[in-house]
């Protein structure tokens, strides 16, 4: 998947959880908890829609990852590149 159609679809999550942000105020590079009235609810919403959207496992560990649109853009393309268990 292209980075941008992941950037999108991450952003169409974050206007779902938070109605009030606007998509083209979000700053890429900064966390969304200060950036937005983003607690910690809306952070395990936000991990369970991006694990459900894009099919991926999102260990309670890597929900770090998730705190910016970039490194949440970033951990789900390399979460998308890897392998699946059971596949080959």
């Amino acid at each position: 998947m292209a980075p941008d159609d992941i950037r999108t679809k991450l952003l169409t999550l974050l206007t779902t959880i938070a109605p009030d942000i606007e998509p083209a105020s979000v700053d890429p590079a900064r966390d969304l908890r200060e950036q937005f009235d983003f607690d910690s609810m809306d952070a395990l919403h936000f991990a369970a829609a991006v694990s459900e959207t894009f099919k991926i496992g999102i260990a309670e560990t890597d929900y770090p990852q998730l705190a910016s649109l970039e490194s949440a853009r970033r951990f789900v393309a390399a979460s998308l590149a890897r392998p699946q268990a059971g596949s080959t």
